[in-house]
């Protein structure tokens, strides 16, 4: 049971690498213009554990924060600044006059819908596929609406938690703990086994041996 490769060394190994992704993530996003990266690098170790069954935490973390670095950034900056266009205009929609504010209203929402669902998915798209920003957003996309369930689903898994964890005063310094040690790679992780489910056709050798003949297509990093 305690040997090398026996249950409790497989579960207590497992959590180590579950808390050495989860604080490599929060050093990571400190400085906040980072956070993209530091997601897809956890998402890229993530969806290797579905994948593989294990990863090497530091080594894999740093290879796609490394490698992802600018185009995760620059994922980042562009859904910070449509958020923030998107604040603005429904801080200006009670301003406005009559049947104006109703339509400014579902126009708004219209474009959230989107947006919020290339949030969710983009990070993880761009953790296992490599190409062009543009191209990232619309795969990303695809990915959301191919299958409704798992999009509610991971919003699902990636909203309540936190909501939970603010709205209960009492419980919120043991969530907080939580949270610290491997709540946010517990999340990514379960949103993962929707994430590779989609992904996992894509893997195959055949379409891996195509995409490395054809620079137009994805090129998968796993």
């Amino acid at each position: 049971m305690f040997q090398e490769d026996g249950l409790f060394s497989r579960i207590f190994g497992f959590l180590g690498q579950l808390i050495a992704l989860n604080l490599l993530w929060i050093v990571f996003t400190v400085p906040v213009i980072t956070a993209g990266a530091s997601t897809t690098a956890l998402f890229y170790c993530t969806l290797k554990i579905h994948k593989d069954g294990e990863c090497r935490p530091f080594h894999d973390f740093w290879k796609s924060f490394r490698q992802n670095f600018r185009q995760a950034t620059a994922i980042w900056l562009l859904l910070f600044l449509a958020g923030a266009v998107v604040y603005f205009e429904f801080k200006t929609i009670p301003s406005m006059p009559g049947i104006l504010s109703a339509v400014f209203s579902y126009v708004v929402y219209a474009v959230c819908v989107p947006l919020w669902l290339v949030a969710l998915y983009i990070f993880p798209t761009l953790a296992a596929f490599q190409n062009k920003i543009h191209k990232l957003l619309l795969n990303a996309f695809y990915f959301s609406v191919k299958n409704l369930l798992y999009v509610i689903a991971v919003a699902l898994i990636t909203i309540l938690p936190m909501f939970f964890t603010l709205v209960d005063a009492e419980l919120f310094p043991v969530y907080l703990l939580i949270w610290m040690l491997c709540g946010f790679t517990l999340t990514a992780l379960a949103d993962s086994w929707f994430f590779w489910k989609l992904f996992r056709p894509y893997f195959s050798q055949e379409d891996t041996e195509a995409a490395a003949k054809d620079t137009g297509t994805d090129r998968y990093v796993f």
